[in-house]
């Protein structure tokens, strides 16, 4: 449980950064975001739901549907909240919030990317108040949870063990010939017992051949005993999540081909790089130039990993893809964490891909998924 105190300084942070771009308020409607700066912790975002910050006082108002407020008062009761009723326009609640707070310049933060920002809303909104200087904030909110706090990180760690778990449980269910979602059950089982909340994604358990999918979590079709699968997965505690991701063969890496040698060295380079100074384009071609020496040819993904935290579905990861990748020049610090991704799939090397949580620390990546890096798949 995270004290009232430590969402005020949150809060307080947030303005300060807010104050620099000359904020008078703030909309904030990412869930992970509402999360993490007031402790509001609901399936609740299907409906509009913001808080709203007042940069210039430690006020705080979440405006959501009026059957949230119980909700609300248990969970963010260092907030105010304003309600609207069902058949209501938010936007007028949220209006008669955030009116008194503009004025010389006029500019309010938003995230214009958070899927959680209905257009209908928005409008509304910006018409209501006569169309004031909307600025992004997105970044700013990124930049202040950047770097994991202690208590921060023990729930990734937690998480992160709890994957484990749930990808063991899976390789268990996996023996023979079964379907795709008996397998997913047998994983989330494993971990909601152990502990877990709901993650961000379900678990994704599919056969190699349906790799390129990527977002498909799995199929009707029966998987064979002879089907090497991919688990990709994560528990999530506090809504952090540890994502991992493993190949399983019927007699682990055997029949594998080059590919698996090949990626695995492509992970030892992403968290060999994770250090302090170095930029996250930098890590990709540490990663690019690994894959490139085993293949002998040239090779390209989008990118070889992510930023992972804060997760409400449907993800695990929150706001903008902030991507181990080409062009991206953002310095790493120690108590970032990503998703870090080596996939190959060549068609003479093979397919195979591997992904852990890893911590940027002063001497590399620490891994915060401890699963063996070639689990055999049962007979």
């Amino acid at each position: 449980m995270i004290p009232t105190q430590e969402y005020e300084l949150r809060r307080a942070r947030v303005r300060e950064s807010m104050e620099g771009m000359g904020l008078s308020a703030a909309i904030i409607t990412a869930p992970e975001d509402v999360y993490y700066l007031s402790g509001l912790n609901n399936q609740g975002h299907f409906v509009f739901t913001a808080l709203v910050l007042d940069t210039r006082s430690p006020a705080a108002t979440l405006v959501a549907r009026e059957m949230e407020a119980p909700t609300a008062a248990v969970q963010a009761p260092g907030c105010a909240f304003a309600a609207y009723a069902d058949g209501e326009d938010p936007g007028r609640v949220l209006c008669d919030l955030v009116r008194p707070l503009i004025d010389g310049e006029r500019r309010v933060g938003h995230q214009p990317e958070s899927l959680s920002l209905p257009v209908a809303v928005w409008r509304d909104t910006d018409r209501r108040l006569g169309s004031p200087r909307w600025v992004d904030c997105a970044q700013a909110l990124t930049e202040v949870q950047a770097v994991r706090t202690d208590r921060e990180i023990a729930c990734l760690r937690e998480a992160g063990r709890l994957a484990d778990i749930g990808l063991r449980a899976g390789l268990a269910a996996a023996a023979g010939r079964r379907r795709g979602g008996e397998i997913v059950g047998e994983i989330l089982a494993a971990m909601l017992s152990a502990g877990s909340g709901y993650p961000g994604f379900v678990p994704l358990v599919r056969a190699v051949r349906q790799i390129g999918q990527e977002h498909v979590a799995w199929t009707g079709d029966p998987l064979t005993a002879q089907d090497p699968l991919f688990f990709e997965l994560s528990a999530s505690i506090a809504r952090y999540h540890a994502p991992l991701g493993r190949t399983a063969r019927p007699h682990g890496v055997e029949g594998a081909g080059a590919a698996a040698d090949i990626a695995h060295a492509g992970l030892d380079a992403i968290t060999a790089g994770l250090r302090p100074g170095r930029t996250a384009q930098d890590v990709y071609g540490d990663w690019k130039a690994t894959i490139e020496a085993g293949l002998g040819r040239g090779y390209q993904r989008h990118h070889c990993g992510y930023s992972v935290g804060l997760g409400f579905p449907p993800s695990w990861m929150a706001g903008r893809v902030d991507g181990l990748r080409p062009g991206n020049d953002t310095p790493l610090r120690a108590g970032m964490t990503f998703h870090v991704q080596s996939w190959v799939d060549d068609p003479r090397a093979g397919t195979y891909a591997i992904s852990d949580t890893a911590l940027v620390t002063d001497g590399g990546g620490e891994l915060l998924t401890g699963s063996p890096r070639a689990p055999e798949r049962p007979g």
